[in-house]
């Protein structure tokens, strides 16, 4: 089957992708960039309170509904989830697709936390859970940790990896070395992120960094409670807090910066660590999810535990007293990011998708 039509044969569902807050809504905008035939319905706004997005949803469902009644070409209905209430609306579509309308089901697994909420649910929610996963057609997941929870946890169909996809940026930036070198963090502002474990580092050596390094914030999330924390340290020569960025302003952060850093206690595969090596920058962040598959610890980029406040210390030391650091490893995220971009991805999601429809 010529590749242009069998992506005719596919729906996306997610949240939407366009001005997106989340590293799903970026994979979904960069599906849509790169699928010429790409077939998507919205469940959720993200940008609403939670309460907003229950009306949204359901306007969504009769969307859903009415386009799987009206293209008889879908037979593949591709769910792009994670945890918590995205996996309660997932689970109503996987229903509706599987059993109303008798597609082939992809589970498209995002969620940083998605162990977390299954763990800690009740008895009723894990027997949701073990449905959705083990009749699903095919469970995709980001990394080798989350296919092997996977299988330890449920018995799926089929489970195949596939990297989370990211597009060159239009420029490849020229760096050199700078007497203060710009640390910057790209993500949701609050515990999950570390963000709070990297500025009690800086508030306890602040004299050292003072001159030396720079920390810019873009995000959304706790804003006001860092800004205050910034204002009562004093921290305002050293951390900067940008506000939510994208478009040009994230492409001249990406550009100008020197080290990326990302101290999360929970993850994926995230999209902004990713975003910042096809930059050639070099980073900081923990082995949890699939971040150990592409971050080497010592080749390009440090590797430290969660929560772990000496080991980022020394992280950022290292670079500040060896600035060439930064350019040597930054060069080393490029190549080691070749198969997260368009031309490896996509022509794996169609080998996904061959294998399915052959069956059907």
């Amino acid at each position: 089957m010529p590749e242009r039509s069998l992506f005719q044969h596919a729906l996306h569902v997610g949240p939407q992708y366009k001005n997106h807050r989340g590293g799903m809504g970026a994979v979904i905008a960069s599906y849509n960039k790169n699928i010429s035939d790409f077939q998507f319905v919205s469940s959720y706004e993200g940008n609403y309170s939670t309460l907003a997005n229950v009306p949204y949803f359901f306007v969504s469902l009769f969307k859903y509904v009415g386009v799987l009644i009206a293209n008889r070409k879908i037979k593949i209905v591709h769910i792009h989830g994670a945890h918590n209430g995205s996996f309660f609306r997932k689970y109503i579509l996987f229903l509706i697709a599987k059993y109303v309308f008798g597609k082939a089901v992809v589970y498209h697994s995002h969620g940083s936390d998605f162990h977390i909420f299954y763990n800690g649910s009740g008895a009723f929610v894990k027997k949701l859970v073990a449905h959705f996963i083990n009749h699903a057609d095919l469970i995709i997941c980001l990394s080798i940790q989350w296919n092997d929870f996977f299988k330890e946890n449920f018995s799926p169909k089929r489970i195949h990896i596939l990297e989370n996809i990211v597009d060159h940026p239009d420029k490849t930036p020229v760096r050199r070395q700078k007497p203060v070198l710009t640390l910057l963090f790209l993500g949701y502002i609050g515990d999950r992120k570390g963000i709070y474990d990297l500025v009690n580092v800086i508030i306890e050596n602040k004299e050292f960094f003072n001159g030396r390094l720079k920390l810019l914030v873009g995000g959304n999330g706790e804003s006001q409670k860092l800004e205050a924390i910034i204002k009562t340290h004093s921290l305002e020569n050293i951390v900067e807090y940008v506000g939510w960025v994208t478009g040009e302003k994230k492409d001249e952060l990406l550009s100008t910066s020197d080290i990326f850093i990302l101290p999360s206690h929970n993850e994926g595969l995230p999209v902004s660590i990713l975003e910042a090596m096809s930059y050639n920058l070099p980073i900081i962040s923990t082995p949890v999810g699939g971040i150990g598959e592409v971050v080497r610890d010592n080749v390009n980029g440090f590797l430290v535990e969660p929560g772990n406040k000496k080991s980022i210390l020394e992280s950022l030391k290292a670079f500040v007293l060896s600035p060439v650091l930064a350019l040597e490893m930054g060069q080393r995220s490029s190549l080691i990011l070749k198969p997260y971009y368009s031309n490896s991805v996509i022509p794996k999601l169609h080998s996904f998708y061959t294998e399915l429809l052959t069956e059907k």
